[in-house]
């Protein structure tokens, strides 16, 4: 799989001009948008403009000026696509709050939508019974967490930690990643959405996960994702060698700081004393708190020296931690935890192409992000679009009169677009602010 991050120089014949939205035609070639990323229609700005729909969803946007690249126009068109251009995109979602958009005006057009559990409407496809591999999916993560318990546990008497089971377990993991990364990555953002407290060996398997998905959009092969699978079931095993009511209380949102982040060497002693699991997999389980800036713990970790795979498990961590016990204020919202990832890579903590590969991953509104639509309608981020990151599936719960629908709706924001309905997501809304079951809500 080629990397998706890899940013597309600008050739020494490059012509760059401004142009106004309303002077778009198909064959140009566009470098970037003269406005706020969150009016795109497009996740990918760099891109041919191939036919007049795309022209249309640029000027029906609101954006009136955008960078073109004349040498790269239609009579270049056989060039292809090789992925975002990191500075770009680090210009345009510094510029974007997620927690402070504002309207693109009131739509008064009529939206497309199907009502839950009908599988058809006019014009569209009906979408795929995917149930039985979600339950897989489902039922894989219950099994990891039990095997996961049931090694911890076993520390706290001594037991080692069977190299061979944690290598199968991680093999299975990926394997089921492989099969279907996009549904994968679905459910784990809805299962974070349960109103239960979120467990250690849960917290711990996810965050291989998350991992495994990330390494394999950043185009790993299976032998290197499979070594990250392990390490993010392992690198908080040195919880097992400290009093439990720390754990507890740092699950809980409080923690004994200086005691906590023993955890990481106690970690790194219990793995080196069964020499079966390997340097890199040990020195991940060391790196997973340390960071690029030089911050993070143990001190002297982190800086140029940290691995590429201890970097990445390090900010799917940090991810992880965000969306189930967050800070001060409790579990952040998965789309304003991808938002302050953004923001500390842009200071130096993280690498930007690993957080780049994330929002590629979970989206720029990840599964279960509550959305406030251009129609005034409220709704549920569903699932994302490949080709339109701005574009999810949403189940709309209340309406543009602020009433509670009886029986919630799903509406397609993609294909919306392509009927001609300027339909857009205008804000992100906290989630703690209705009394739904959210998890339940998505999963009706």
């Amino acid at each position: 799989m080629p990397n998706l991050f890899k940013s597309t120089p600008v050739s020494s014949s490059s012509i760059l001009q401004r142009i106004p939205t309303s002077q778009l035609r198909p064959g140009m070639f566009l470098v970037r948008i003269l406005d706020s990323w969150w009016k795109s229609p497009f996740f990918v700005h760099r891109r041919l403009l191939k036919s007049p729909v795309e022209v249309q969803q640029l000027m029906s946007s609101g954006i009136r000026e955008v960078e073109i690249d004349t040498a790269l126009g239609v009579e270049n068109s056989a060039r292809e696509e090789s992925g975002l251009d990191e500075a770009v995109l680090a210009e345009e979602m510094t510029d974007r709050p997620m927690a402070s958009f504002e309207e693109n005006g009131s739509a008064t057009h009529e939206r497309v939508s199907v009502s839950l559990g009908s599988d058809s409407s006019p014009g569209r496809e009906p979408y795929p019974d995917d149930s039985q591999q979600r339950e897989e999916v489902v039922q894989l993560r219950e099994a990891t967490m039990a095997a996961v318990e049931g090694a911890f546990e076993g520390v706290k008497t001594g037991e080692p930690i069977s190299q061979l089971v944690a290598h199968s377990t991680a093999q299975a993991l990926v394997q089921k990643t492989l099969a279907n990364p996009a549904l994968v990555g679905e459910m784990l953002l809805i299962e974070s959405l349960k109103l239960i407290d979120k467990t250690l060996y849960a917290h711990v398997v996810d965050t291989a996960v998350y991992s495994i998905l990330v390494g394999l959009q950043l185009g790993w092969d299976e032998e290197k994702l499979e070594k990250i699978g392990v390490a993010g079931l392992l690198p908080d095993v040195g919880y097992m060698r400290l009093p439990q009511n720390v754990v507890k209380a740092h699950w809980d949102g409080r923690c004994d700081v200086v005691l906590l982040q023993k955890h990481v060497v106690m970690g790194e002693t219990l793995l080196k004393r069964h020499a079966q699991f390997s340097s890199d997999i040990v020195r991940m389980v060391r790196e997973h708190h340390a960071y690029q800036d030089g911050s993070g713990y143990p001190e002297g970790q982190g800086g140029a020296q940290l691995s590429e795979s201890g970097q990445l498990l390090g900010i799917v961590d940090y991810f992880d931690e965000l969306i189930t016990v967050g800070g001060p204020s409790g579990a952040l919202p998965a789309a304003f935890a991808i938002r302050q990832l953004y923001q500390e890579a842009q200071k130096g903590k993280f690498a930007t192409p690993f957080i780049e590969a994330m929002i590629r991953t979970l989206g720029v509104f990840p599964v279960g992000t509550v959305v406030q639509l251009s129609t005034g309608e409220h709704g549920v981020v569903m699932k994302q679009h490949p080709d339109m990151g701005l574009k999810p599936q949403v189940k709309i719960f209340r309406g543009s009169d602020g009433k509670m629908l009886d029986v919630p709706q799903v509406c397609d924001v993609s294909k919306d677009a392509n009927l001609g309905h300027d339909i857009s997501i205008v804000k992100v809304l906290n989630p703690t602010e209705y009394s739904l079951n959210f998890q339940e809500l998505m999963t009706s």
